[in-house]
């Protein structure tokens, strides 16, 4: 039999979050095909930090996130998830983590200036690797 889950004081149901993140990828994908570059990446990015917040649930076995991680700092999300070391270990996606991380600012979040395809593409195929990645270990 599972453990049972410990009901934390505060935040959002983890569950939540992982509806939300598979949403939001889902919309982004949908921006992309429609060639809606500047609008694509908010989703997608907010997807990670979304899938990031349950990860924190999930890996903590608690139902609500703290309150003290309703944040948008994914450094500070990874590190919550116990995942961090794990990441470290496989360059390759610590490289593409680290990437998206530091872009993941206002400059990201509030695109005002419509970006190259190729870039909006190689910024979404990144974006859903990194996805996958925090999905598969946090289980």
């Amino acid at each position: 039999m599972a453990p049972k889950r410990r009901i934390a004081p505060g935040g959002t149901r983890g569950t939540l979050f992982q509806a939300v993140a598979r949403i939001r990828l889902k919309d982004a994908d949908v921006l992309l095909r429609e060639q809606r570059f500047e609008g694509a990446l908010y989703p997608a990015g907010y997807a990670i930090e979304c899938i990031l917040k349950w990860g924190v649930t999930r890996r903590r076995n608690v139902l609500r996130l703290p309150e003290e991680l309703e944040t948008h700092d994914w450094d500070r999300l990874l590190s919550a998830t116990g995942l961090k070391p794990y990441l470290e270990s496989e360059p390759t996606m610590h490289t593409v983590y680290s990437d998206l991380a530091e872009r993941w600012g206002p400059e990201l979040r509030y695109l005002a200036k419509l970006p190259k395809s190729e870039d909006a593409e190689t910024l979404y195929e990144k974006l859903t690797v990194l996805y996958g990645w925090i999905e598969d270990h946090a289980l």
